[in-house]
Formats: structure tokens, sequence, C-alpha cells
């Protein structure tokens, strides 16, 4: 009698368990079908451009130490404007230099036992020049210098305007992807038809540095030979293309 009762009971579980679980997987069979299928090649392309960097950056400026903080300030506060009125007398324009940093640290001696009492002060001024006469790059090191820049952080070169030779190497880019996938379809037997997607990676164009992190400016003036150089724009896409 029991067990009479039960199977009718387990009958119906098990039968609303498939209409409440075999709906979806149903949908998603059907869902699937109706895509159709497209046979594809996924390719890389790379295209590289190479261009004369037409401006500059360098952080320059001057780091002063002195047991008293006001004549610290005094002095480094005097080095900088002093710095700014030759650069600007020597042609450039005031837009084209700015203030990097300016910073404050107190100079403390050191025993065993740790930070002792403090004996100075360092201040650092330093400001962030554009060079848009690659040419007058070393004199301008000369004139800063001259007038009392005692360190200089970097000097990097690169293009102001990047966009026509990053066009130029991702027309080849493609044209390089192109290429390659009309030579693995003709092997399979098949012709490149559509684009079905495309994505870009520039791997470099950046700043060309010359040098970075200098400690100090002695050596770099007195007409310092200062080239330019190339620089390089690499661009990689990935395309996939639909083929028949």
């Amino acid at each position: 009698m029991i067990r009479q009762l039960l199977t009718p009971l387990a009958a119906g579980m098990l039968s609303l368990a498939v209409l409440a679980g075999w709906p979806a997987y149903t949908n998603a069979t059907l869902q699937q079908n109706t895509q159709p299928f497209r046979r594809t090649v996924t390719v890389v392309g790379v295209g590289r451009a190479t261009a004369t960097p037409n401006i500059a950056y360098v952080t320059l400026g001057v780091d002063i130490i002195n047991p008293r903080l006001s004549a610290a300030l005094t002095e480094a506060n005097r080095k900088a404007a002093a710095i700014m009125a030759a650069l600007e007398k020597a042609g450039v324009a005031k837009k084209d230099i700015q203030t990097a940093e300016f910073s404050v640290f107190p100079q403390q001696s050191y025993d065993p036992n740790g930070p002792g009492a403090i004996t100075g002060y360092r201040v650092i001024n330093a400001m962030r020049l554009t060079v848009r006469n690659l040419d007058n790059a070393g004199a301008l090191l000369d004139v800063a210098t001259n007038a009392g820049a005692n360190t200089i952080h970097g000097l990097v070169f690169t293009i102001e305007d990047p966009r026509g030779i990053e066009e130029k190497a991702r027309k080849e880019a493609m044209a390089d992807a192109k290429a390659k996938a009309a030579v693995l379809a003709g092997e399979a037997g098949a012709k490149v038809r559509q684009v079905l997607t495309i994505s870009e990676a520039i791997l470099s164009g950046g700043p060309v540095p010359v040098f970075a992190a200098a400690q100090s400016a002695e050596g770099l003036g007195k007409g310092a030979p200062i080239s330019p150089g190339a620089q390089d724009v690499v661009i990689q896409v990935q395309v996939t293309y639909e083929i028949e």
C-alpha cells in the first residue's frame, strides 16, 4: 500500500523536474543551431614607420643644501629665477618653461641609534623645458648650466604630433595582415572575403631617452653634442577574415 502511494508521487516529482529543466537546454540548442557557420582565418599584421623627432623635453634646475632653511630657499629661488631669465633671453618662450618640482627636505645626522638632529635643509627647484628647435638643444643646456643649473633629470626626444607616422604604420600593418590571410586561405583552397574583427596595439613610439636621472649637470655644457636620432612607431593588428 505504501509502495503504491509513493510511486505516483515520485513519478510526479520526476515529471516536474523534467518540465522545469528541459526547456532551457532545448532553447539553447535550437539557438545555437540557428547561427550560420563561418569559416575564418585570423592573422597578425605588423607595420613600421620611422621619423625624426622634432621636439625635446628636459627637466633641469637647482639642488641646494644649506644649514639654514631661509638661506637654502633664497639661493634656490634666486638661481631658478636666473635660469628662467637666461633661457627666455636665449629665445625660449615663457610657455615652454614650467615648474616641475619644488621640494624641501630636512637633512639629519645618523648614528647607530637612528636619525639625529637636523643639520641643514635641501631645496630642489626644477623646471621642465620644452625645446622646439633641436639644433639649439645643446646650446640651451649651456645657457642653463651657466646660469646656475646643477641638476638635469632627463632629456627625451619625441614627435610632437605622431598621428601622421602612426597612420602610415597602421596602413602597412593592415596590408601585411591582408597579404598573410590571402596566402593562408590560398593554401587551404579558399578565398578571403570580408573583415570580421580588428584589434590594434601600438608596440613602440614613445619618447626617445638620451639620458635619465642625471644627478649633476657637470660636463653637459660646453657645447655637448646632442642628436635626436630616429623614432620608430610599430603597430600590430590582429584581423579575422571570413573565407570561402
